[in-house]
């Protein structure tokens, strides 16, 4: 996400990921009280949440370039959007 924080000009595509990525390639998940696999609910994990309400939040920007519009056609199958949306507007630790 903050490689993209110059609006595309130097990088063209945004390193970011959500937990069940982070899971694969660390092991900083393994006392993590959270399930990197759930986007909504008590043991959602705030990456996986939060990787998708960014992508919801920037779909504009990211569904105009070839490189990065797979993550908005991923996020428009998601079928708890809307309730993912609104635990993270409502989230206020990590």
């Amino acid at each position: 996400m903050s490689q993209h924080a110059d609006g595309g000009r130097l990088a063209t595509k945004p390193y970011a990921a959500g937990g069940a990525y982070i899971n694969r390639m660390s092991d900083y998940c393994g006392r993590c009280p959270y399930n990197p696999r759930v986007r909504v609910g008590d043991d959602a994990c705030p990456y996986t949440a939060g990787y998708w309400a960014w992508v919801h939040r920037h779909r504009d920007l990211l569904d105009r370039n070839p490189r990065t519009t797979r993550a908005v056609v991923g996020m428009r199958r998601l079928g708890d959007l809307d309730a993912l949306l609104e635990q993270e507007h409502h989230r206020d630790r990590f």
